[in-house]
């Protein structure tokens, strides 16, 4: 299966002979096209262009997270500045640490959603069980008992569903991103 996926992926993307590292390109016409121009911070800080990024992504969703990657930017000859790659690696860098940072926060806030919603199942639910003895039965009594026991098992149901599903998604993004974070940057001038 593995096998047959890689054949595949060899017929769209290039393969590093030397590191078996699957080759994102990229080609630009300048340095300043890798980064959003609607943002004013130096290039160090700078976000990567949202329509590049979706690209990146995109490309390496494709690939099985088991694969290495390479990002191969294609500029014009007389583009080529030592000082902008070295600048340009830097940001690309700090940009995926910058979005790690946001998922890993992310993630924190599911992980405080689901420990609330489990409390809040667990009170709702003892109190519902706990009261069905403590009064006499009518039909508001019932409908309140009813109601604590049903939102009780919504609320559990929502902590379940963040915890094996939300999560999950957010980790496969967590995982993706720190592979871009050690991916390899290349410039090639033609």
């Amino acid at each position: 299966m593995f096998k047959r996926k890689k054949n595949y992926l060899k017929q769209i993307y290039k393969v590093n002979s030397e590191t078996n590292a699957f080759i994102i390109e990229i080609s630009l016409i300048n340095y300043n096209e890798i980064f959003n121009g609607w943002d004013p911070s130096p290039i160090k800080r700078r976000d990567l262009d949202p329509d590049l990024l979706h690209f990146i992504d995109e490309c390496s969703s494709d690939i099985p997270l088991n694969f290495p990657l390479e990002l191969q930017f294609h500029l014009p000859k007389e583009q080529y500045d030592e000082d902008k790659e070295g600048l340009t690696r830097v940001g690309i860098s700090n940009n995926f640490n910058f979005i790690a940072h946001f998922i890993r926060k992310e993630i924190k806030q599911i992980n405080k959603r689901i420990f609330f919603y489990i409390i809040i199942a667990f009170a709702f639910l003892s109190v519902g069980y706990m009261s069905r003895e403590q009064v006499t039965e009518n039909i508001i009594t019932t409908t309140f008992i009813e109601g604590l026991s049903i939102g009780g098992w919504v609320f559990l149901w929502e902590a379940f569903s963040l915890f094996f599903f939300s999560r999950q998604e957010v980790y496969g993004r967590l995982r993706r991103n720190k592979r871009l974070q050690d991916t390899k940057i290349n410039f090639s001038y033609n």
